[in-house]
């Protein structure tokens, strides 16, 4: 059987270390980080409803305009612009 060698050990407890550090980092900011790898996008899909067996009609929001796509088996198939998002009688400032 191999012996395993005090460097062996320093190596692998420090390489333990390093990931920990990374991950603690990568925590506390993780919002800085995720707006630049883009999760800070303007696209958002709101709602997917089938509509056959191979269709799917998409509601999509982007740059505060809503948009219809409907898509099928041989990928997106027509887009409909709907218009600017309003929001909700709820939301709206007086």
């Amino acid at each position: 059987m191999a012996e395993v060698g005090l460097t062996q050990v320093i190596v692998v407890v420090g390489f333990l270390a390093v990931l920990i550090a990374v991950q603690i980092v990568l925590r506390r900011h993780a919002t800085g980080i995720g707006n630049r790898l883009g999760r800070g996008r303007e696209i958002r899909l709101v709602e997917v409803t089938p509509i056959g067996q191979h269709e799917r009609l998409c509601l999509v929001e982007a740059d505060g305009q809503r948009i219809l796509v409907l898509t099928g088996r041989q990928g997106a198939g027509a887009f409909l612009q709907l218009g600017q998002v309003t929001p909700p009688a709820s939301q709206a400032q007086p």
